[in-house]
């Protein structure tokens, strides 16, 4: 992923447009947040700021519907409801100091936090916790079946690739989106075999898919389900 060089220069709460600018952009161009569920305007230096204005005025109805066609919200709220391997589990909170306890067969998520106001942060760090032990169980049997070594495992929230790698000194380094666990198993499973597959093959050739196809087996369904609701995956935890 490309990180952009930005600095915050005005923000329009009206219409929740947020102007950066960046001087590694060539034009004006309009990119939807899905996590903060904001349009990002990225500005070629101050000077091009009365222009991306102007821009922004004669896009207000394309940026209009790029956010009212956003999912709905799954704020991490006592007794809300967000994805989680797929399913709605139902948020509960709960005050006595012991271990998030996971029911998968009630679909409820029942999470330890002191007060209100820590609960949605306590949510957050168990889903990453739990994104953070599943991932790095199948990268390491997926790296084992293209007998290649995994360095190191990320679980972060990403904002434009669901899975990342980088080979050094002959070892996989590994990044994800912690969102990943919000997706079906199988989706994650494909996550994984996609990015250990480039341990062998770096680039998305026919070489790779041959490689990811071997060690998985039918990538369509996968791919296919995060193309039709990756958007779903960002609106958990996001504010209403």
């Amino acid at each position: 992923m490309t990180s952009i060089s930005a600095t915050n220069i005005y923000n329009d709460a009206k219409l929740n447009i947020i102007y950066n600018n960046s001087h590694r952009a060539k034009k004006v161009t309009l990119k939807v947040n899905q996590i903060d569920r904001n349009i990002r305007v990225i500005v070629p230096g101050h000077k091009a700021f009365p222009a991306a204005k102007k821009f922004v005025e004669k896009n207000k109805v394309w940026i209009a519907h790029q956010l009212a066609t956003l999912p709905p919200a799954q704020p991490f709220e006592d007794g809300g409801f967000i994805l989680f391997h797929g399913e709605q589990y139902l948020l509960k909170h709960i005050s006595s100091p012991t271990e998030t306890i996971v029911d998968h067969e009630a679909r409820l998520l029942n999470v330890y936090s002191p007060d209100n106001s820590s609960f949605s942060g306590r949510v957050r760090r168990m889903l990453i916790s739990e994104a953070r032990t599943e991932l790095k169980r199948l990268t390491v049997y997926y790296a084992n079946k293209v007998c290649k070594e995994i360095h190191k495992v990320s679980v972060r929230d990403t904002a434009t690739r669901w899975g990342s790698c980088i080979t050094r000194n002959g070892l996989g380094n590994i990044n994800y989106s912690w969102r990943l666990i919000c997706a079906p198993s199988y989706v994650l499973s494909y996550v994984a075999a996609h990015e250990c597959a480039h341990l062998v093959e770096a680039n998305h050739s026919k070489d790779f898919w041959d490689v990811c196809s071997e060690i998985y087996g039918d990538v369509n369904r996968p791919r296919q389900w995060l193309k039709h609701n990756g958007p779903l995956l960002y609106a958990v935890g996001a504010k209403i």
